[in-house]
């Protein structure tokens, strides 16, 4: 299988050489493309105006890998219009450091990267981890990419995205971005300087992907690109290769 692998903390950060390493020993050809900078919060913003300089990348940790002076979207976008001569099979995200759950849907990269590969019709899955321990996420990965990769490819239209627990993991749900569990806070430090601080609220909703990583579970919510809505039931699965 083809598959390409971006994210937003940029090309030499440890999750997305997690993920490589993980996808490349399941046989897979992994080509990765990924921002040259940290592009956390960007969403699924573009670069304008401005042509994006590609580089190829060797540091030894990947066999074919592109270094981009822009966004995970940007490099999404080049990957489905072809500039590198291969149309991907499966587009992945991450690993991100931090889990990217309810409105962080929203505002994240790397969640951003696997819904613009959503819109043209590619299969997509964004990895999130709050334990960026290398063998506690290569497992898991190893885990869940063999079922994960399945059902994406069944579901045009729909990312997946994927949270793991700061400890636990190996039990799954499928669940809800909870949207409504957030709020935010205006501290001023000095002067005209302000900080925008947001805290998780008291009540969880039931069956929502926070209300998972609490309980030590893995986070599946497959998410309708047009809508933004979890598809499907809330259940408890556990996922095997």
């Amino acid at each position: 299988m083809k598959i390409f692998i971006t994210n937003d903390d940029g090309i030499s950060a440890p999750g997305i050489q997690i993920l490589t390493e993980v996808t490349r020993s399941m046989g897979h050809r992994v080509i990765v493309v990924a921002p040259e900078t940290n592009q956390s919060g960007k969403s699924q913003s573009i670069s304008l105006n401005q042509p994006l300089i590609v580089k190829n990348y060797d540091d030894g940790q990947f066999a074919e890998a592109y270094m981009v002076s822009g966004t995970p979207t940007d490099c999404v976008r080049l990957i489905c219009a072809g500039a590198f001569g291969i149309y991907p099979e499966l587009i992945m995200s991450g690993v991100n450091d931090g889990a990217n759950v309810g409105s962080d849907l929203y505002l994240s990269g790397t969640v951003g990267a696997a819904r613009e590969a959503a819109l043209h019709n590619v299969p997509s899955i964004a990895w999130s981890s709050e334990n960026m321990a290398f063998q506690y996420v290569a497992t898991l990965i190893g885990q869940y990419l063999p079922s994960l990769k399945a059902i994406a490819s069944a579901h045009s239209g729909t990312f997946y995205n994927v949270n793991f627990p700061v400890s636990g993991g190996e039990h799954s749900a499928f669940t809800e971005p909870s949207a409504p569990c957030f709020f935010d806070r205006v501290v001023r430090v000095s002067g005209d300087k302000i900080l925008v601080l947001r805290e998780l609220k008291s009540e969880i909703p039931e069956g929502s992907d926070i209300a998972c990583l609490m309980a030590h579970m893995t986070s599946v919510s497959p998410v309708d690109v047009i809508t933004q809505r979890r598809i499907g039931t809330t259940r408890t699965v556990t996922m095997t290769p």
